[in-house]
């Protein structure tokens, strides 16, 4: 019976953690509003903020979300933030044309992906996944769906702003066969 009652405790902690965590995010200023502008025009927009960012890269959640390591085969569902592929051989490539790696960068940024399928699979573009990693985990895909259409080829977006400081992202996307591709990139921003 103690150990139901601990048990209950924890989950409602992390309740309650998790909504601070969401009333510190409307107080930093998230205002969940669409980027919806035509990527012709030069605008830029923010793929993240200071706030968002000084908020990730501090809260500490007490129980991390565990990463499951399989493919989406059997379920055929997108990936998640947490999906990690179980056979990198097989799997879709994505990489990096622009921002070029390992320099320091200037905001806003020009983000050009390429999509490289494994086979005969092609890519499903309804699958592809931006990530913020920090100390919390948040999906940044509809900042970038917002404003662009993913191809199977890739994706091209102009104007992304990000703070100053290092920031680690995770971007994921799988084929036709449910194999997952995953990519990190850490952008260190001037």
């Amino acid at each position: 019976m103690h150990q139901i009652r601990v048990w209950g405790a924890a989950v409602a902690g992390v309740a309650g953690l998790a909504g601070v965590a969401g009333l510190a995010i409307l107080a930093a200023g998230w205002t969940g509003r669409s980027f919806a502008a035509d990527p012709a025009s030069g605008a830029t927009f923010d793929l993240l903020t200071d706030s968002e960012a000084a908020l990730w890269n501090t809260i500490r959640p007490k129980e991390g979300k565990e990463f499951t390591t399989r493919d989406l085969r059997e379920d055929n569902l997108a990936p998640t933030c947490y999906s990690t592929p179980d056979n990198d051989a097989d799997n879709p490539q994505i990489r990096i044309l622009a921002p070029p790696p390992g320099k320091l960068l200037s905001a806003p940024l020009d983000i050009d992906l390429q999509f490289v399928p494994t086979g005969s699979a092609p890519i499903r573009p309804d699958t592809f996944r931006l990530c913020y990693v920090g100390m919390v985990t948040m999906d940044l895909t509809k900042r970038i769906t917002d404003r662009v259409a993913v191809l199977e080829k890739g994706l091209h977006v102009s104007g992304a702003q990000l703070p100053r400081g290092r920031h680690h992202l995770l971007l994921l996307i799988a084929d036709q066969r449910g194999r997952l591709g995953r990519r990190e990139a850490v952008f260190d921003i001037d």
